[in-house]
């Protein structure tokens, strides 16, 4: 049966998500090559090969099930390049599931059936190399993910800190104008006056904040912009 994902492409997804993705992806290399050597091992008559093939089997199957159609943490092929690759012209879902069936017979292979069991390690062998690189590209499909998910975390505070500029030098103009009315107002604009240096207060503490956005490891504490 055909996996397919359930979610819609270029669902947003944090940074943490997908480093967790690019992590599972990488241990699905390692569990491949983990399965054929063990079947290898069977075959030279290790008596404990075949269960610890069967355990990484399993777990590589699922773990490709939670990349590919996600889970209550995870959110499946997410994005158009993902989904091209599981399921375009790089068949990334069809390939892997080819892969597992192969490691199934060859786990599943009567013992009495030398024959049968030989054909079926032969193809697998013959997968490890291709589902390795594979692999490789899938992981690396996750990378490049985390690079767009970068760039648009980026951009976003770029334009955080750009309104909040705009907004922290219309309030300058704001702070100034009000000064400048509390002065001419003399005594009736000392109360005023206390308003306007609050207000100062804030606008500096609003130009601290959209150098912390814009330069998070070179905040200033000094004095604010005008």
């Amino acid at each position: 049966m055909k996996i397919s994902s359930s979610r819609s492409p270029q669902a947003e997804v944090s940074a943490e998500t997908i480093g967790t993705l690019i992590n599972l992806s990488g241990r699905q290399r390692m569990l491949s090559q983990r399965i054929v050597l063990q079947m290898l091992r069977a075959s030279r008559g290790d008596p404990g090969a075949i269960d610890i093939a069967r355990k990484c089997l399993e777990t590589f199957e699922s773990a490709h099930s939670d990349l590919v159609t996600g889970n209550e943490s995870l959110p499946g092929a997410f994005s158009a390049a993902l989904q091209q690759l599981y399921f375009g012209h790089s068949r990334a879902d069809a390939r892997i599931r080819e892969f597992t069936s192969h490691a199934r017979a060859a786990i599943d292979a009567p013992p009495a059936d030398t024959a049968w069991r030989a054909a079926s390690l032969d193809a697998l062998v013959a997968q490890a190399t291709p589902i390795l690189e594979l692999l490789q590209a899938v992981t690396q499909a996750y990378q490049e993910e985390m690079h767009h998910c970068e760039i648009a975390v980026r951009k976003r505070q770029t334009d955080l800190g750009e309104r909040l500029g705009s907004i922290s030098m219309q309030a300058n103009i704001v702070a100034m104008n009000a000064r400048v009315s509390a002065a001419r107002a003399g005594e009736y604009g000392r109360e005023f006056s206390v308003i306007t240096q609050v207000l100062a207060d804030i606008i500096k503490e609003m130009d601290q904040l959209v150098r912390h956005v814009l330069n998070p490891g070179n905040a200033s504490t000094g004095a604010p912009r005008h």
